[in-house]
C-alpha cells in the first residue's frame, strides 16, 4: 500500500515553506506540475470554494512580491488545503472507507468519508465533484517520494479509477 513508503511527513513539508501572515498555504497538483503557494480562504472550507467553480486567487511560493494569479478549480487534479476545522453543526456523519484513486498520472490513497454507496455514485461526481481524503498520501510519476498530508482534495471529475482497498 502507498502509505508505507513515506519519506517525509506533512510537518516536514510544511516546515520548508516560509510563512506568509494572513495567507493560507495550499499545494496544487495540476496535470503538468505541482505548485506550492498561498491563497485567502477568509475562513471558508476549500471544498466550498472549489465547488463554486470561480477562479481562486493564488500566490505562488516562488513569486516575487505580490505576483498573484488565479487557478480554475476544474484544472486542479489534487489540492492540499490549508488546515481547517469545521464547526460541529455543519459536520455530517459518514462512513469511513480506505480508498485508492488514480487521477491523471497521480495515485492517491486515504480515507474517504462517504454515505453508503457514494463511492461509485456518478451523481455524487456531478453534485459534489471535490472529495476530501484524510490521512492521505499521493505520488506522481516523477516524484522521489510520496507526499504525506492530513487532507487532500480530489477532483472527482478528473478521476480515472476509484476503488476501496
Amino acid at each position: 500500500m502507498l502509505r508505507m513508503h513515506a519519506a517525509r511527513t506533512a510537518a516536514e513539508q510544511e516546515a520548508t515553506r516560509p510563512a506568509r501572515p494572513g495567507l493560507d498555504p495550499i499545494r496544487l497538483v495540476l496535470a503538468d506540475r505541482l505548485l506550492d503557494g498561498w491563497t485567502r480562504t477568509d475562513g471558508q472550507r476549500m471544498t466550498d470554494l472549489l465547488q463554486r467553480g470561480d477562479p481562486i486567487p493564488f500566490l505562488p511560493a516562488d513569486a516575487r512580491g505580490e505576483a498573484w494569479t488565479e487557478f480554475l478549480p476544474y484544472d486542479v487534479l489534487l489540492l492540499v488545503p490549508p488546515p481547517h476545522v469545521s464547526a460541529p453543526e455543519v459536520r455530517v456523519h459518514r462512513q469511513r472507507h480506505e480508498v485508492m484513486v488514480r487521477v491523471g498520472e497521480w495515485v492517491v490513497s486515504g480515507t474517504a468519508h462517504l454515505r453508503p454507496g457514494e463511492g461509485t455514485d456518478y451523481y455524487l461526481r456531478a453534485t459534489r465533484p471535490y472529495l476530501p481524503l484524510t490521512d492521505a498520501m499521493f505520488a506522481g510519476p516523477n516524484d522521489g517520494y510520496p507526499h504525506e498530508v492530513e487532507t487532500v482534495i480530489v477532483n472527482l471529475v478528473r478521476v480515472e479509477e476509484f476503488r476501496e482497498v
